[in-house]
């Protein structure tokens, strides 16, 4: 696969929350790096907690926009969630990069904000992307 099938691939099953199908797309040793919190290190914990999102938050990863090359891609995304402590139904919206080794993805940069990620004055929905 290409990066660009990759991550395509990787957003249609992180929607599933089926933590091997999520799983199969890292390296065993990939990191997954946040702003906001500490790394998930190695394919099933990554696959693991994104799985339980699903499942405890109602998460819909949407990718919104990709670039790609031969060894790497970035993307826009947005998920939909339950807010945990309001329930409310909330979207974050962020930019990863991607690092790929031997057709996996064995490095995730992720820069987003959590709960009103909009950008101001852009307008998603005319664009495309998800809204609530």
């Amino acid at each position: 696969m290409t990066p660009a099938e990759r991550v395509t691939a990787y957003y249609d099953d992180l929607r599933t929350g089926d933590a091997d199908r999520i799983a199969r797309h890292f390296t065993e040793d990939a990191v997954h790096w946040f702003t906001r919190r500490e790394p998930e290190h190695g394919a099933r914990t990554i696959a693991r907690d994104a799985a339980l999102a699903v499942e405890q938050l109602g998460a819909v990863w949407t990718l919104e926009h990709l670039v790609a090359n031969d060894d790497e891609a970035a993307i826009e995304w947005s998920m939909a969630y339950d807010h945990p402590r309001s329930g409310r139904r909330v979207m974050d919206r962020g930019a990863e990069l991607f690092a790929f080794r031997d057709g996996r993805i064995s490095e995730v940069r992720a820069y987003y904000a959590e709960r009103g990620g909009d950008l101001v004055g852009f307008d998603h929905a005319a664009r495309g992307h998800s809204t609530l």
